[in-house]
């Protein structure tokens, strides 16, 4: 099951390779962790901030309980993406850690008494 991603863009039109980029990124995570369903992903210009910050990139992922946010800022759109998504994938990471771990639990070492 793939996750549904919608791209968001706030007060400008974000390129369709910009788009392309961040559905293909965020559906390849969400291979990982398949309990996270849907996707939100917002991408933002700040005309106030400093150009080495200006884009932002926020990226919400849920599912069946869980949810998985990430933002970054970056000089550029593309770059902004990719930075949420190594911030990302650490969370994937542990989330799919703690349900593993959670149906699989460790054994227990039971001391028999000779």
């Amino acid at each position: 099951m793939d996750v549904d991603v919608d791209v968001f863009g706030r007060k400008s039109r974000i390129p369709e390779g910009v788009r392309a980029l961040a559905v293909t990124k965020v559906t390849k995570l969400g291979r990982r962790a398949p309990v996270l369903e849907h996707a939100e992903v917002r991408l933002t210009e700040d005309d106030d901030a400093p150009a080495s910050r200006r884009h932002m990139c926020e990226v919400t992922m849920a599912g069946h309980g869980h949810v998985v946010r990430a933002r970054a800022r970056a000089a550029d759109l593309p770059v902004a993406v990719d930075l949420v998504i190594e911030k990302l994938e650490h969370q994937v990471e542990r989330l799919k850690g703690k349900l593993l771990a959670r149906s699989h639990p460790r054994r227990s070492k039971v001391l028999s008494k000779a």
